[in-house]
């Protein structure tokens, strides 16, 4: 697709960077504008994104590295230079996710915030710059479906792109539109149910539930459709489905205790 958006001499702007950064932006407006309906002050808030993101961008790199360890190169020092010579690909959310909830954690309790409610608002905005994230992996071809034979099939012809070499000018599944279209449906439904829960019509900490619950299965059902590499699959599924089941079944029992916990008031 457009790996770069523009190159002015060695400089070379890739599409992915720009649009994580434009989603860690659009996460950090949604935050701040909703900081004060949450009770929360803007101040902490900074740390608790700062610490996030970090960590979350350590976490999706260490996972990556974990799942792909043996393909990077024949040894230890190859395949360490090749993590460093393409930092700017190779993640892996579930692994961003763990990184970026131990980081908010840390701040959270070192601040003592407010877990749930912090959690809550925290959800909405995880899903919005996703979704961001998502089209720049459009946009640098990572992430790629499978061949599709329909209209709605997408080619990719740039070798400069992440799609492999193979694959390129095959209409693909364009997957990441895809998630992109779910991340955005999902942030709706987070918005309102954020909403519902500061006016005290849901217990604290229902928000991250839901999100948890419809992104792990948002997730393992695009698994299908992928067509990058997708690491050992187990029983014909691939990590990201495995993880993804467990999240969902997780979400599911935390949701109804937490229920049950509520009404018991």
């Amino acid at each position: 697709m457009h790996p770069f958006i523009f190159q002015i001499g060695f400089f070379k702007l890739p599409a992915y960077g720009l649009m994580v950064a434009a989603g860690y932006l659009a996460s950090i407006f949604y935050i701040f504008r909703n900081a004060g309906k949450a009770g929360l002050k803007k101040e902490i808030l900074s740390d608790l994104i700062f610490y996030s993101v970090l960590g979350g961008m350590l976490g999706a790199k260490i996972f990556y590295a974990a799942t792909y360890w043996e393909d990077l190169g024949q040894d230890t020092a190859q395949r360490l230079s090749y993590l460093l010579r393409t930092f700017q690909y190779g993640f892996v959310f579930y692994g961003g996710l763990a990184g970026g909830t131990a980081g908010f954690l840390f701040i959270a309790r070192k601040h003592r915030i407010p877990l749930p409610r912090a959690t809550d608002l925290f959800a909405p905005a995880l899903a919005l710059g996703h979704a961001f994230g998502r089209i720049g992996c459009f946009l640098a071809g990572c992430c790629h479906g499978r061949p599709a034979g329909g209209w709605y099939g997408v080619v990719f012809t740039d070798p400069a792109s992440e799609v492999a070499p193979a694959l390129l000018g095959t209409p693909l599944h364009p997957v990441q539109l895809y998630e992109t279209a779910g991340n955005l449906l999902i942030f709706v439904i987070l918005n309102k149910t954020l909403n519902r829960a500061l006016k005290g019509g849901l217990p604290p900490g229902t928000v991250i539930g839901v999100y948890a619950a419809l992104y792990s299965v948002l997730r393992g059902s695009l698994e299908f459709l992928r067509g990058d590499d997708r690491g050992s699959s187990i029983s014909g599924l691939s990590p990201g489905q495995l993880i993804s089941a467990a999240v969902a079944a997780a979400a599911a029992i935390y949701l109804v205790r937490l229920k049950g916990s509520y009404e018991k008031k």
